[in-house]
């Protein structure tokens, strides 16, 4: 629509009404949004505990926040984010996963999944609490339904500073990566935001999960906001495991 055509935005006397309307337009649209939203949760949550079985109180509102927080950022869906771009550009200049296993975990959407295999990788599959099919499956990364030696590569983008317990979901990282695969981890540094249940001061923090494991690093790096793009401190490890 025109300027011409909306003149009365700066209409002395009509300008309050048009601003109040908007105003009451946004609350009713945030309203029932909020009752979507809630409701949404609800079935997502029991769907969820449906597929994970019973866990303990702690755990189960562990994974209520996580869900949560997956569904609202669910909205990145169908856009390549730019973001998901240079972590899997930095993996690709160390190693080389052409035709190999690659498991994303905390994949929310498919955008890793699908840069992955743009890159020609051969078999991608992420989980999360939500599933998103078929690319996506619901999992816990603490309890992986992989065989052992599943995969030549996990990859675990801002998901692995969301973990419940970061030992025992580093062992299944560990588990079901071929000898001499490779861990890719980025997570934020000095910073605990909405759904994280760690706070990393350093690499070390993060390499601590994998314990004797630890093998050649590929990429071992903490970045400063003043650094990069994120606004952020970031904390980038890419290693091969010894088993």
């Amino acid at each position: 629509m025109s300027e011409s055509k909306m003149w009365y935005r700066a209409h002395p006397i009509l300008k309050p009404f048009y601003k109040f309307q908007k105003k009451l337009r946004r609350r009713i649209w945030d309203s029932f949004e909020s009752v979507y939203y809630k409701r949404n949760v609800k079935a997502a949550y029991l769907h969820l505990r449906d597929k994970l079985g019973n866990k303990d109180k702690d755990y189960d509102k562990y994974l209520r926040d996580q869900l949560e927080e997956t569904l609202l950022k669910r909205k990145l869906r169908g856009t390549l984010s730019f973001d998901v771009i240079p972590l899997i550009d930095m993996l690709a200049t160390k190693h080389d996963f052409k035709g190999q296993s690659v498991l994303c975990v905390g994949a929310r959407n498919n955008d890793e999944i699908r840069y992955f295999r743009e890159l020609g990788a051969g078999y991608v599959v992420g989980i999360d609490l939500y599933d998103v099919p078929p690319d996506i499956v619901v999992m816990d990364m603490h309890d992986l339904k992989f065989e052992d030696n599943r995969f030549d590569v996990v990859y675990s983008r801002h998901s692995f500073e969301h973990a419940y317990d970061k030992y025992k979901a580093g062992k299944e990282f560990i588990r079901v990566l071929k000898p001499g695969g490779v861990v890719v981890v980025e997570v934020p540094g000095k910073y605990k935001g909405g759904g994280d249940y760690n706070y990393f001061n350093g690499t070390e923090d993060v390499l601590v999960a994998f314990g004797e494991h630890v093998d050649n690093f590929l990429w071992n790096e903490y970045s400063h906001k003043e650094e990069n793009i994120h606004k952020m401190d970031i904390i980038r490890v890419m290693f091969t495991v010894r088993k």
